[in-house]
Parts: structure tokens; sequence; C-alpha cells
């Protein structure tokens, strides 16, 4: 609270109080009727004539009325009719903050030494308790601008999984972040974060599931994260493959599968069978997605497996699953299909 708003509360309330006391004392300083001093009660002094109570009386009752009746209806409209936009502000002021408050928790805490001073850990106490390390995997920033830095989130990181049955160790490719929302929902992302993925890396995050964030920082995250600009524009598929046919049906399922499927598949479609880099998607190259027929692959391609991190992709999916914020149209699904079974 600044030095204004200080001001004004303290007019708000010590001018009405001075107001009051001012009142009391003059009415206190008056000369008490007799029948005060001798404390008579009210219900047996004598009645005051009508002369005065329709008179004077009634008049001082009917100013006071008016009075507060204009007062209220002056208040009213001034308060209610700015309501709309104090509630805007404070909106657009929370999203403000939970959007800071999420790159913070995404960005790994700093590092403070151990002979630094009192001022130094003050500065860096909000990163030093909600920073998660979110980056350490899904990509820091690689500019001057820190946490607002808009290459934060890209992916690439890579990170050894040991597999707790098997004991098999493996590097996975984490997926990148500032594109999230193409290819999820919120609830989605959300599922994600909590739970953690089984057979990754990625560790559940919420603390209903034994993590360290609560729902509001998973919320904050969530924020930061739609505030990205490639969470906020649509996948760049060539002009020339909005309706592939012929020729062009393998071609350009190629193009569209880098450009919406890569990510979790890996750029061959080697998945999780690859002896080096291991993808979150499952394996598709290589033939091993032909265990489909190509009907049942289109059908995966269309209704995907929500829980199971394969989103859909169908303009019209089946009922109870979501329709994808940026769809592909029918040909493009049966280009990729196409494509995917010459792997």
């Amino acid at each position: 609270m600044d030095t204004g708003q200080v001001l004004l509360v303290a007019l708000a309330v010590l001018v009405p109080a001075a107001l009051l006391w001012g009142i009391f004392l003059m009415r206190s300083s008056r000369t008490r009727k007799p029948s005060i001093m001798l404390g008579i009660p009210h219900a047996m002094r004598p009645a005051q004539p009508d002369e005065r109570l329709e008179g004077p009386r009634l008049e001082r009752i009917m100013i006071f009325g008016l009075i507060s009746t204009l007062a209220v209806a002056i208040f009213i409209p001034m308060y209610w009719l700015p309501e709309s936009q104090r509630q805007a502000s404070f909106t657009e002021r929370f999203e403000e903050e939970s959007v800071e408050r999420g790159a913070l928790i995404f960005a790994v805490p700093p590092e403070i030494p151990e002979d630094a001073d009192a001022a130094a850990f003050r500065a860096n106490e909000r990163a030093l308790a909600l920073g998660q390390g979110c980056a350490q995997c899904h990509g820091a920033s690689t500019g001057e601008s820190g946490v607002d830095d808009p290459a934060q989130a890209a992916g690439g990181g890579q990170s050894v999984f040991t597999d707790p049955e098997t004991g098999k160790s493996v590097n996975y490719q984490a997926p990148p972040l500032q594109n999230v929302f193409q290819r999820w929902d919120e609830e989605v992302i959300e599922f994600t974060i909590e739970r953690g993925r089984p057979g990754t890396d990625m560790p559940a995050w919420g603390v209903e599931y034994g993590g360290p964030m609560t729902e509001q920082m998973i919320d904050d995250v969530i924020a930061w994260m739609a505030s990205l600009p490639g969470n906020q524009e649509a996948p760049q598929i060539p002009e020339d493959c909005a309706n592939p046919k012929g020729d062009a049906l393998v071609s350009c399922g190629g193009k569209i599968f880098d450009a919406r499927c890569a990510v979790c598949h890996g750029p061959e479609g080697q998945g999780k069978e690859d002896k080096g880099i291991w993808y979150q998607g499952l394996a598709l190259w290589k033939g091993d997605v032909k265990h489909l027929t190509k009907s049942q692959h289109i059908t995966t391609v269309k209704n995907g497996r929500r829980f199971a991190f394969m989103p859909a992709f169908d303009e019209a999916p089946a009922q109870g699953i979501p329709v994808p914020q940026y769809p592909l149209t029918e040909a493009q699904i049966e280009a990729v299909v196409a494509y995917e079974r010459t792997l």
C-alpha cells in the first residue's frame, strides 16, 4: 500500500470519527432537561405536543431522510459503475502474478554462496522458495532476459532413466513445453504434471501424489507455459499439404509428421526402441506400427489414447474425447498414416 492509499484510508476513517466526536461534544454541552436530571424514564415523561411533533421535528426527520436517500442514490451508481473495471483489473493482475510465479517455479533455483549476506538471500528468496528446476530437463533460457525469455521450455534436455524392474538405463529426450498446448488441452497437461509419466523419468509433482507442488503452483506453471508465444499459435504445416492426395500423400505425411508427431515419436519414428536417445512416444519405425490394420491405425490417430499420452488429431473424435485445438483433416490423417506405414 503506497502513501496515497494510506492517506485516503486515514481520511476515510478520521474525518467521520472527528465529526461524530464533535456532535457528541455539542450534545453533551447542552443544558439537560429537568426530567433527564431527575432520571425519569422516557415512558413516564410528558409527551411533546402535536405542534412540535408535526412541525420542526418532523421537518428535521424528513430532511435527514431526503439527504440519506440522495447519498445512497449517488453512492451506489458511483460504486457500481466502475465495478466491472475493478474486477477486470484484479483478474488481470492475478493472472500476471500467476505467470510470474510460474516462471520462478519452472526455473532452476539460483545458487547462493555459503558466505552470502542476508541481503543477497533476501533478493533471491522467492526464486529459492519456488524454484522446482523443471528447466533442467525441459530447457533453460538461452538469452540474457532470464526467466522471461521465450526460448525457455524448448525441450531437448536428456536425462538417464533406469527402469526399477529391469535395471535397464536409457537416455530420454525431454519434450518441449513451449508448444505443449498445440498437442494437449489443459486437463491432460495438469494430469501429467500432477502424476508424472510412469516408465519415464518424469516424476509426479502434485502434493496428492507425493510431489512437492501444490495445486496453485501447478496452475501457475500452466499459466506461464500458456503465455509462451509457441503456445499461442498453430503448428506450422506447409500450405501445399492442406489437402494431400495422390503422389503427394506420403511426402506431405512426412511433413505433417515432422510438425505434429516427431516431438513424441522421434524424427524417424524410433520412439522407445532406438539404442541412442529414447522419445516419449511408441516406436513406429521398421514396420512396428503394422501390427495395426490401416483402419485401426487411422482410428488411433483420429481418437488418440487420451491418458496414455497419445493426443487426438481428428476434427470430430469419438464421444467423450475433447476436440483438439488444432485438428488435422481426414486427408492429412490419411497422409500421416501412409507415411508412418512406410517407416
